[in-house]
């Protein structure tokens, strides 16, 4: 009887202007920078830093937010981002799953 007297929970309907404002950003890319900026702020240090070096800027703007990022800088970071998946599936294609290697794999004397 319990069950009966629940209230249903009404979803809460957006306005119009925010429905076209998320319509139009899944068509310009913010939606996607938006989760890349979540995701680049949220990365390790350590993360961060191997992208930023591998695109070609230095290690010690690691502790920067994105946004802080120039637009020359960003390309960078882009480029950076690129250079790390090309290297995770040259590995993973030559290797297999580099988690499985044993340390004696890399010892020269074992």
């Amino acid at each position: 009887m319990n069950q009966l007297a629940e209230k249903p929970v009404l979803h809460q309907v957006p306005s119009a202007q925010e429905s076209i404002a998320n319509a139009k950003a899944l068509f310009n890319g913010q939606a996607v920078r938006c989760k890349l900026e979540k995701m680049f702020d949220e990365l390790p240090d350590k993360s961060r830093g191997l992208v930023l070096i591998a695109g070609g800027l230095p290690a010690k703007d690691y502790k920067r937010e994105f946004s802080s990022f120039d637009d020359l800088e960003l390309q960078k970071i882009r480029m950076g981002m690129s250079y790390v998946k090309q290297m995770v599936v040259d590995l993973d294609n030559e290797l297999g799953d580099v988690r499985r290697l044993k340390h004696y794999q890399f010892s020269s004397t074992h």
